[in-house]
């Protein structure tokens, strides 16, 4: 992990404990004015929300480092259960299955999702799960609509944060892209002066 991925990790957490410990001030200031409730509120809101979104961030980085570069045509959006067939070892099952996976990709062509798109749903669905997990064993009368906006929230934040780091990631190529070719085209010209001479 580098710097700049663990600057992005430790500012996110950063933001969230300082909003959600004020919201939490905020909050319980409206029925007591006893401090040491309010801090100790405070505290403990903007601790686990810091760490959640601090683990969700993590989460969101690996997930983007697996799948956002690449795209994925939908009907091969699924686990694959067999290798490439072995031509010492036929086995028409699975040369069938190659081929209609072949003939899949063939027809989907164009028509793919780019991975920003999918990598923040393994993170969101682990988030999601967890909230819902620790609502469920609190016995949360309104579970739904308690958990909601935090589900709502983490997939905006997600959806956010990936495409900044897609962004990130395409200015970087672009720029390497350009470098690459600044460094062809003087190679180019020396050749010719060389040539020349």
């Amino acid at each position: 992990m580098n710097t700049a991925t663990i600057f992005r990790l430790v500012i996110s957490g950063l933001i969230a404990f300082v909003s959600y410990a004020a919201w939490a001030y905020y909050a319980n200031s409206l029925v007591t004015q006893n401090t040491t409730v309010l801090y100790k509120a405070a505290i403990v809101q903007g601790s686990y929300s810091g760490g959640v979104t601090l683990a969700f961030t993590f989460l969101l980085e690996v997930f983007y480092r697996k799948f956002g570069a690449s795209t994925y045509c939908l009907p091969l959006i699924m686990p694959r259960i067999s290798r490439k067939p072995d031509a010492s070892h036929p086995c028409s099952t699975l040369e069938t299955f190659q081929k209609a996976m072949d003939e899949s990709e063939q027809k989907c062509h164009g028509k793919c999702l780019p991975g920003v798109i999918i990598s923040p749903l393994p993170a969101l669905l682990i988030q999601s799960v967890l909230v819902i997990a620790i609502n469920v064993l609190f016995k949360t009368p309104n579970l739904w609509l308690t958990v909601a906006p935090s589900i709502l929230f983490s997939g905006i934040y997600g959806y956010v944060y990936s495409a900044g780091l897609f962004s990130k990631e395409k200015v970087r190529k672009e720029k390497a892209r350009k470098e690459k070719v600044r460094k062809e085209k003087l190679g180019k010209e020396e050749h010719a002066k060389k040539s020349a001479l």
